[in-house]
């Protein structure tokens, strides 16, 4: 059978096609030539700032100016010289890193956020702790403009899992916490995101992904009854408390009452109080036929539980104190605190605290 000359035309460049597309892509990944692997002196610029545009991230940004915030890398894979395959490293072995091309349809932000909390499973699981790559401590620099940051140097080229340490801010009441990650070293834009330059970066600035967990405290209201009615019977003391930030927006607002069937002195303790708030703590109910010896009306600070166990100069845990004595009078006086919590079902769980003190 003889093909015609418009046939075997088409079919030639049919079969250039087949040569020149797969090679357009590494044309593409091969246009600011391919990665140094064996460059030694690669780094990592470790900044607060990265990634914080978030308004509500203000008072960490505020927060790691004044902090010191240990960062680790351990490297998990090496990466070939086009930049898009990676080779797992001991302990990492295991790892599937095929998907992380850009080429690659889906949410591949998804799928590096998978494989770094698999990196970081295998890290804490390791039966003897992983030797890191490089460390900084992540902090301002005396004199410097620039946010907290830190630079680690004498990488080479392949795949880091970026570590962060859990770290307070200076007053302990809020706790960072950081997601570990997954960077390429060196990285470009293409190789990151499918488009733009393809110029590799030897020096990369990355940033941290901060959690802020709240801390809290206790308060301790400390009652003296100076002298006691029998024939009246038990007696309360109710106490009201409010608890401002450093703004003076009130966070806090609960109330407390302690009962007595004798005189002496007791206490009623309050847990759970955000650190930082500061209390101000007012009897607003003195008992029948008893009066306050003293101010009706005390504050304190809200010290974390973690600001005394650090030693922070100055914690401790907050106590006011209040002194009543027996007036002469002949009312009695007896009353009850409740507390109504919603049960997550419709309902509500009735919390009554108040129980008779007793010497």
């Amino acid at each position: 059978m003889k093909i015609s000359k418009k046939v075997r035309g088409w079919c030639i460049l049919a079969l250039a096609a087949v040569f020149v597309f797969p090679c357009l892509n590494f044309i593409r990944t091969q246009a600011a030539g391919g990665i140094d692997i064996g460059k030694d002196d690669c780094s990592l610029t470790v900044s607060v700032e990265i990634g914080q545009t978030d308004e509500g991230n203000k008072e960490y940004l505020e927060d790691s100016n004044e902090m010191t915030i240990p960062v680790s890398v351990y490297r998990v894979a090496d990466v070939d010289v086009t930049g898009q395959r990676y080779n797992p490293t001991e302990p990492f072995k295991n790892m599937d890193f095929s998907d992380l091309s850009p080429e690659h349809n889906g949410d591949t932000a998804d799928r590096w956020r998978k494989l770094a909390q698999e990196a970081e499973k295998i890290r804490v699981g390791a039966e003897d702790p992983l030797e890191a790559a490089g460390t900084v401590d992540v902090k301002k620099q005396e004199g410097s403009t620039e946010a907290a940051q830190g630079v680690i140097g004498g990488l080479t080229p392949g795949l880091y899992l970026v570590v962060p340490e859990a770290s307070y801010n200076p007053d302990y009441t809020v706790l960072y916490t950081f997601i570990p990650y997954l960077t390429a070293l060196p990285a470009s834009e293409y190789t990151l995101t499918g488009e733009g330059s393809d110029e590799w970066v030897y020096d990369m600035k990355i940033g941290l992904k901060p959690e802020a967990e709240p801390q809290f405290g206790k308060l301790h209201i400390v009652k003296g009854l100076q002298n006691y009615n029998e024939t009246l019977g038990q007696t309360t003391f109710v106490f009201h408390i409010v608890g401002v930030d450093k703004l003076g927006v009130t966070k806090y607002d609960e109330v407390a009452s302690m009962t007595y069937t004798a005189a002496g002195s007791n206490t009623v303790t309050l847990e759970g109080i955000p650190a930082g708030l500061n209390v101000t703590v007012t009897e607003v109910y003195s008992g029948a036929s008893y009066t306050i010896v003293g101010p009706d009306e005390s504050t304190a600070l809200i010290w974390s539980d973690a600001a005394i166990s650090n030693g922070v100069p100055g914690a401790g845990e907050a106590t006011v104190t209040f002194t009543n004595r027996y007036d002469g009078g002949n009312r009695g006086g007896y009353g009850v605190t409740n507390h109504f919590e919603s049960d997550g079902d419709g309902g509500w769980i009735w919390e009554n605290p108040t129980t008779p003190l007793e010497e």
